[in-house]
């Protein structure tokens, strides 16, 4: 049995599926999600995978893999004794191997069994040839995973279409002009220290201003507000600006990450939501501009 863990919002959830893909895919066998963490405790929008991609291969779930009442007793386990899914399943008799990515370590939590450990933001095909039953713990965000079967999934990560007005005169706009996305996280990433200052944009968008003149900028961010009070630092043309506002919430939640697959360019910042939205981006000539480049003087290079 091949079992994926799934946690966070919807792009490590993506990517958590993609890697599930690329196991099964490659293993021609079926794997198992894991998804425990979201009946855990609530956070993000849950499970919201087959909802955005309308396409998508259906997930064999836990959830619905177990019967109502002994996943009840499991997810009580856990709130209770912090005994994971996967240390239940040691002590139910099942030999498993734990998979882990090195930053992810804490996700070993109190499991007993093997525990086998691999880097994290790196695409190694040998942890699909890792015999017996196995329990792959991480996020799993690369594009190789997702570029060893890309025409499959592309398929299965059609996003659900844009369905109202406010958002489709974005789509338009994006599409007609020359467009460049910038995306920029905030929220717990400012209590974790992760947010890229205002000087970074400052700096990229200077640089793009001198290269496309007659580009307009397309802000996304989980705080727009911020945004719009901090666009002078943040270097933001004003009459090439446009804030996309309004999808923060579960329905339109995926919407920003739609547009910014439309993007003919886009800045990635540090978070896999914009990462995610470069993998999945298919306009001609689209280049990403990721935080390694902005010392480099080469920001156009692609992922």
């Amino acid at each position: 049995m091949l079992i994926t863990r799934m946690s966070g919002g919807l792009a490590n959830q993506t990517f958590q599926y993609i890697f599930s893909r690329y196991l099964e895919e490659t293993t021609k066998s079926r794997v198992f999600i894991d998804n425990s963490r979201f009946d855990e405790f609530k956070a993000h929008n849950g499970h919201e995978l087959e909802y955005v991609f309308p396409n998508i291969k259906k997930s064999l779930l836990f959830s619905e893999y177990f019967k109502s009442d002994i996943w009840r007793e499991m997810i009580t386990k856990i709130k209770t004794a912090n005994i994971t899914v996967a240390q239940q399943l040691l002590r139910a008799g099942m030999d498993l191997t734990m998979l882990v990515e090195y930053r992810d370590i804490n996700s070993a939590g109190k499991f007993t069994g093997k525990i086998l450990r691999t880097p994290p933001y790196k695409y190694n095909s040998a942890v699909a040839k890792i015999p017996g039953n196995i329990y792959y713990a991480g996020y799993w965000i690369n594009s190789g995973w997702f570029n060893a079967y890309k025409d499959i999934l592309l398929k299965e990560l059609s996003f659900r279409p844009i369905n109202n007005a406010r958002n489709k005169l974005f789509e338009n706009e994006i599409c007609r002009s020359q467009s460049i996305g910038i995306h920029i996280r905030r929220g717990d990433y400012i209590k974790l220290n992760w947010a890229l200052p205002e000087s970074y944009y400052y700096c990229v968008i200077s640089s793009l201003s001198k290269q496309y003149p007659n580009a307009t900028y397309f802000i996304f961010s989980d705080n727009i507000e911020w945004c719009k009070q901090n666009a002078m630092p943040l270097g933001f043309i004003k009459k090439q600006t446009i804030f996309i506002e309004g999808n923060y919430d579960y329905k339109n939640n995926y919407i920003d990450l739609l547009l910014m697959t439309l993007c003919k360019k886009l800045v990635v910042g540090v978070s896999s939501f914009g990462y995610l939205a470069a993998i999945l981006n298919e306009v001609p000539g689209f280049q990403a501009i990721h935080t390694k480049n902005i010392f480099e003087n080469d920001i156009q290079k692609p992922l």
